[in-house]
């Protein structure tokens, strides 16, 4: 068995102080093999908030797959949002997260949904390339064991393409990893919960999977948490874990994913 911790929106910068210490408590008991971090690390972008977000990570023992989110672009300086708007994210995260992960046979991939600036009014929606989804695709070709996408927007989301999940692209995307076989297809940037199964071709199931807001005070409709995704030969068990009122994380839920036949 492979175990995976999926979490996202930990919003540095306007963070809950007391959760940080029980999320760390929390992902060390849990001694997982790997940690996918689906985006929004920081709240404005800040080079204090990077760091803050990186010294969080270098607690944990698991290595951490990332891809960034909308908030992860300078949000104050539009020339940096125009021509690097991941440049921090790459220096001042690059040495504690890494954009794929293989191990125990199975593979994680990262998947481009932010984007800096976008021609529409609200830059915070993703958007996804369908020659992105194909290269995340393609670089799972050779997994013999459960094949992962992560990306900070949805692509398959309760209630479909509506609100916050109107990702452009998402509808070619799911389709291009539901025909490659991918079995696992992470998210956050909803600040909810939720396990969806999109059929794919060959008769298995490719589950589009949320994750709560770890950190953030903007809880939305249910309390800060993250997922722990435990996964076998033929599918994984969906754990959902939230916070407490005195700051630690206790799980509320199991769910079963079968993805086979593959």
């Amino acid at each position: 068995m492979t175990r995976l911790i999926h979490l996202a929106d930990m919003h540095f910068g306007a963070e809950d102080p007391p959760l940080v210490d029980g999320l760390a408590e929390a992902i060390t008991a849990l001694e997982a093999d790997v940690i996918c971090a689906a985006g929004d690390f920081t709240q404005y972008g800040r080079q204090r908030e990077f760091r803050a977000a990186a010294e969080f990570f270098a607690r944990l023992a698991p290595p951490v797959i990332a891809a960034p989110g909308n908030h992860d672009t300078p949000y104050w300086d539009l020339y940096s949002r125009l021509f690097r708007p991941w440049g921090r994210f790459e220096r001042l995260l690059g040495g504690t997260v890494e954009p794929h992960w293989r191990g125990g046979g199975n593979g994680l991939q990262t998947l481009a949904t932010s984007r800096g600036l976008q021609a529409r009014l609200d830059w915070s929606l993703g958007k996804v390339r369908e020659a992105h989804a194909r290269e995340a695709a393609q670089a799972l070709s050779d997994v013999q064991g459960v094949r992962i996408v992560a990306g900070h927007h949805p692509l398959f989301a309760p209630g479909g393409q509506t609100g916050r999940a109107r990702t452009r692209g998402a509808t070619d995307a799911t389709r291009i990893l539901a025909e490659a076989q991918i079995d696992l297809v992470l998210s956050g940037h909803l600040h909810q919960a939720f396990a969806l199964a999109f059929d794919r071709p060959d008769g298995g199931k490719s589950w589009h999977v949320g994750a709560s807001t770890a950190l953030s005070k903007r809880t939305r409709d249910e309390p800060a948490g993250f997922n722990v995704i435990d996964l076998d030969a033929t599918g994984a068990q969906l754990k959902v874990h939230v916070a407490t009122k005195d700051y630690t994380f206790v799980q509320i839920s199991e769910q079963r994913l079968d993805f086979a036949p593959r």
